[in-house]
């Protein structure tokens, strides 16, 4: 500011000067006037890169700002990651412990349905057709891939306590089976898993399975009352009472 007001004093100074010496001033003037030119413009100039220089200050904080901005954020977000890692491992051993438990429970309940396939297959031969049926119906769900694993144990441990029950419960129901190698009707009586009878319908022959030979026999007459009893009693014809039943051996 200083050299532009010299600079104004000079011209002044040059204005003055009488005209012989005019053509000398005009010169002077020229060079004066040309350097106040140029100190405008190299004051707009300056000017104009003060006012850039604020303006990129402020958005160089802007930037900076955003920058501690995202540094926090990708902390955070490393952090997230983190713990989803973490979980995500926690989710594969708790998987490859679940594959293991099911392959484990799997075996066992093979060799479960084998138990109850040898089981069923050297106990009495009461309600053949339903037990067959069952057991085929368990084989057949076990090598099924689409079904749970939760829903196969289910249904066999549901078999399997059907199988258990039949021991501490009594039951009558007709069936034809062979007597003296003749097909017959007949109402069978059985007695838990410790026996089985069976009595015509017309009630006059009795018998009961033999397990040592595997097939029926007819018993003798005097059998035939409390066999008579004990069928009313298990169809609930009758009220529970005590009865004789020939159990083992049988003496004609």
């Amino acid at each position: 500011m200083r050299i532009f007001t010299l600079l104004l004093s000079l011209l002044l100074f040059i204005m003055a000067v009488p005209v012989r010496g005019e053509t000398e001033a005009e010169r002077i003037k020229k060079k004066v006037t040309k350097t106040i030119d140029i100190r405008r413009q190299t004051q707009k100039k300056e000017d104009k890169w003060a006012s850039q220089k604020a303006e990129l200050k402020a958005e160089y904080q802007s930037l900076k700002s955003r920058l501690e901005q995202l540094k926090k954020q990708k902390e955070k977000t490393q952090k997230i990651l983190a713990l989803q890692k973490g979980r995500v491992e926690e989710l594969k051993r708790k998987l490859t412990e679940s594959v293991k438990v099911r392959d484990e429970l799997y075996s066992h309940m093979d060799g479960w349905v084998m138990r109850l396939e040898t089981w069923i297959s050297r106990d009495l031969p009461f309600l053949p057709e339903e037990r067959k049926k069952r057991l085929a119906s368990i084989k057949e769900m076990m090598a099924d891939p689409g079904i749970e694993s939760a829903e196969k144990f289910r249904r066999v441990m549901e078999a399997l306590q059907v199988e258990t029950e039949y021991g501490s419960t009594v039951e009558v129901y007709q069936d034809t089976i062979k007597v003296n190698g003749q097909p017959t009707l007949v109402n069978i009586f059985r007695l838990g898993r410790l026996t089985l009878f069976y009595q015509t319908p017309d009630r006059k022959d009795v018998g009961c399975y033999n397990r040592a030979t595997g097939k029926w026999e007819a018993l003798p007459g005097k059998y035939r009352h409390d066999i008579d009893l004990a069928v009313e009693m298990a169809s609930k014809q009758r009220p529970i009472d005590l009865i004789k039943l020939p159990i083992g051996r049988i003496v004609p």
